[in-house]
């Protein structure tokens, strides 16, 4: 059960997505982004579940097959995996940041967001999701971790929406906020979106740099214990 209590920083890691963010902003600013905005967040929360569960599945089968011992492996391998792949991430994206100066480049995609359609947000949320990077071996890991945690199946089940729904919190919220309407908020949403695109590279180098120094802890912790 302790290993549980890395469930808290895989959740904030999947959180802390800019473009996600961005896109979810920028649907809720567009003429639908009522009604658009709820279909790409529930895609994208439904993706990140399938993930979860795959995670757990996968885990929870290594453990019976192994008497336990599968589903520790399961983790470790990953927990190795994230802590050598977001150091390079973290590298790579700090050397990819804009030169002093130039002006940061918004993805092509947003231009077609202003006339975006439900069905259609709903297809972005899902490739949003399907195509993270940084998030599907988080969402992979949690996953793993319920699955090696033994716990009853409605349980397991439980906590395994519960770590989809706060991975997708910065999503959750502000289609919750943008639905109000209210003129202080899409305010507010268009000064996230500028400055999220304007600091990408920065805000995913830090994220990057501190999810590899908790999965490098981790690591420790696993081969010392």
């Amino acid at each position: 059960m302790s290993e549980l209590s890395s469930l808290l920083p895989l959740a904030v890691g999947m959180a802390i997505s800019p473009l996600p963010i961005v896109a979810v902003v920028a649907i809720l600013l567009s003429a639908r982004g009522r009604t658009a905005a709820p279909a790409y967040t529930g895609a994208f929360l439904l993706v990140t579940l399938a993930v979860i569960g795959v995670g757990a599945a996968t885990s929870a089968g290594a453990s019976a097959a192994s008497h336990g011992e599968g589903g520790k492996i399961v983790v470790l391998v990953l927990t190795a995996l994230l802590t050598v792949g977001f150091t390079v991430v973290a590298v790579v994206s700090w050397r990819g940041r804009p030169k002093p100066g130039t002006a940061p480049v918004a993805p092509g995609w947003l231009a077609a967001v202003d006339a975006i359609t439900p069905a259609r947000a709903a297809g972005l949320g899902v490739l949003m999701a399907a195509t993270n990077s940084k998030n599907l071996p988080l969402e992979l890991k949690g996953g793993a971790l319920l699955g090696a945690a033994h716990l009853p199946v409605a349980v397991t089940v439980l906590l395994c929406v519960a770590l989809a729904v706060a991975g997708s919190l910065a999503l959750v919220l502000p289609t919750l906020l943008g639905a109000t309407g209210l003129p202080a908020v899409v305010s507010a949403l268009r000064r996230l979106k500028d400055e999220m695109i304007a600091h990408n590279a920065v805000i995913m180098t830090v994220l990057f740099a501190i999810l590899a120094a908790t999965e490098a802890a981790h690591l420790i912790h696993q081969l010392t214990a």
